[in-house]
Order: C-alpha cells, then structure tokens, then sequence
C-alpha cells in the first residue's frame, strides 16, 4: 500500500477524570503507544496546545491524556477515540477529601484542612469536587468552561460518553475495563502497578449516614451519569463474548506476578514525569 493511501493513525484520547485511577491508566497507555507518541496535557483545559503544536509532533502522536474537559479532540484531523474510567462518585469525592487534604500546593487545601467532609462538599456547592465526571465529560457549554455543572449538562456529558468514547471503564472494575481496552484498541498485554493511591482514608462505611447524605445530594448527576457508564462496560463485555472472562481470569494472575516490577517502574515513570 502506498503512503499516500495508508490509513490515518488514530490518536487515543484518555480523559482523566481526577481521582478515578487515571494515573495508573496513563502509564499504561504510555508504554503501549510510548513516551515519544503520548502527549500529557495535565494543565490544559480543553487540549488548546494542540493547535500550536508542530506538523512533526502531530505526525507521530498516538495518545493524548490529562484532565482536559471533553473536546480536545477537534483540534486533530486524525480519528480521535476517547476513553474514559469514571468512578463511583461518592467513592472519588471522598478520595478527592483526603488527596486535596495531603496536597498543601492544591487550591482548596486550606478548606479541606479547616473543614469537615460534608461542610467542604457544601462549601463546594456545584463545582470541584462536586458532578467533576458530569462537568468534564460535557466539555464547553454555551462555548466557555463552565464553573458549576447543572443539570442540563447531563444529557451531553452523557451523549459525549455513549458516542464518542471507544472504551469506558470503571475504577471499581479495573482489570476488566483493562482487557476491554486492550481488545478494542489492539493492546498488548497491559500489566500495571497501582499508582496515585490515596492510602489511609476512610472508606464508606466509615462514614455517618448524614455524611453521605450530603455527597450523594451535591453528586446527584454524577450518580446518574455512572449508571449510564456502567451499562456501558456490561454491553462492551457482553460484545466480546465468551472467551473474555477466560481472558480476563488468566490476566489477573499473570499481572499478580509481575506486578513488584512494575511498581519499580512506576516509581521510576513518576519521576520522569514529574521532571
């Protein structure tokens, strides 16, 4: 086939929605497609820099990831799939608390620090923590990035989910959203360390009934939206047929042995991106 008639790379769009176990996804997109083709935009907004960036750049990209709203793709010409791993809402509030808590260079440490769980999601009203999946996944309202998410951004963050992402996973069903990935998208293998974790938290049964009250009310469209993400994997998995589970199975052992050395090489990767 001659060059001009080749078909054109697809560069893989990973949404990082904060606190869902994005990082750990990064890094494994990172060594299937490598550092050179993935291109991290972790302080954009809606992926602008893509529009300035050079003829060559864009010639060998293959993935782009970061905390970008939705949208970022209209600024290639290339085929641009999405995924994308949502998380259980009251599960990633409660994760977000406590990161923002360790985090003294967050915006919103010192009012983590000053406040209880439910008086920050209070404090917060409609905007971080609070529907951060429902509000990223909606991308620009009205043509600007909207503040607080309402209810009316629902239905296109869930239109965006359905129709335009190749794979959506969940946090809670990790490995499974993995070897989805891996078959849509032509993968090999992605063994994976853990990375990012939050570690001496309360979970959600440690919490008061009223605690969670509080964040299931100011998280009630991400709620909503995780529904719909998780009908999404069941229908993905049901599509691949019977031999995933078989696959599935065989790549949790296998990942269970390799896993020490790839926690080795996510230290190193931590760095490097942190350089």
């Amino acid at each position: 086939m001659s060059r001009s008639s080749a078909p054109t790379p697809t560069v893989v769009f990973f949404l990082h929605l904060p606190r869902t176990a994005g990082t750990t996804l990064a890094r494994v997109i990172e060594r299937q497609y490598s550092s050179q083709a993935t291109l991290p935009l972790y302080d954009s907004s809606t992926g602008e820099e893509l529009g300035k960036a050079s003829a060559e750049r864009l010639d060998g990209l293959r993935a782009v990831v970061g905390h970008f709203y939705f949208g970022a793709h209209r600024f290639l010409p290339k085929p641009s799939p999405y995924v994308t791993v949502p998380r259980d809402p009251v599960d990633r509030v409660i994760s977000h608390y406590w990161f923002v808590r360790g985090d003294r260079t967050h915006y919103l440490h010192e009012a983590a620090c000053r406040m209880s769980l439910s008086d920050y999601v209070i404090s917060c009203d409609h905007a971080e923590p609070n529907n951060d999946q429902t509000r990223l996944l909606c991308g620009e309202y009205h043509g600007s990035i909207p503040d607080k998410c309402t209810d009316e951004m629902l239905p296109v963050a869930r239109k965006h989910l359905r129709e335009h992402c190749a794979v959506v996973g969940l946090t809670e069903d990790f490995d499974r959203s993995l070897i989805v990935m891996k078959r849509v998208l032509g993968w090999s293998t992605p063994f994976y360390a853990r990375q990012n974790v939050t570690a001496r938290r309360p979970r959600k049964p440690d919490l008061s009934d009223e605690t969670l009250a509080v964040i299931r009310a100011y998280n009630r469209l991400d709620i909503e939206l995780y529904r719909d993400a998780s009908a999404l994997l069941r229908e993905q998995v049901t599509a691949q047929g019977e031999s995933f589970e078989r696959e599935l199975r065989a790549f949790k052992r296998l990942n269970a042995l390799v896993a020490p050395g790839h926690r080795i090489m996510a230290a190193v990767d931590h760095l490097r991106w942190r350089a």
